[in-house]
């Protein structure tokens, strides 16, 4: 079995305090993580993210006639 490397997510809006938003695990044979590599397989840790953000769940979303 290869060995596996946990990579903590932070995000930081300006200078407000980070924000632990997940972890990325990865494959590393050898207890080595070869970015270089990986690139790819970050990217897309990184776009899923994204979307994530860019899509909030339906209990977030606005109701247009809901009271002020």
């Amino acid at each position: 079995m290869a060995a596996e490397i946990t990579l903590p997510v932070f995000f930081r809006v300006g200078g407000g305090p980070e924000a632990h938003v997940g972890d990325i695990t990865m494959a590393a044979p050898g207890g080595v993580l070869e970015l270089p590599t990986r690139r790819a397989e970050l990217a897309a840790a990184f776009r899923e993210a994204v979307t994530a953000l860019e899509t909030p769940p339906d209990a977030d979303e606005e109701v247009p006639d809901a009271a002020a």
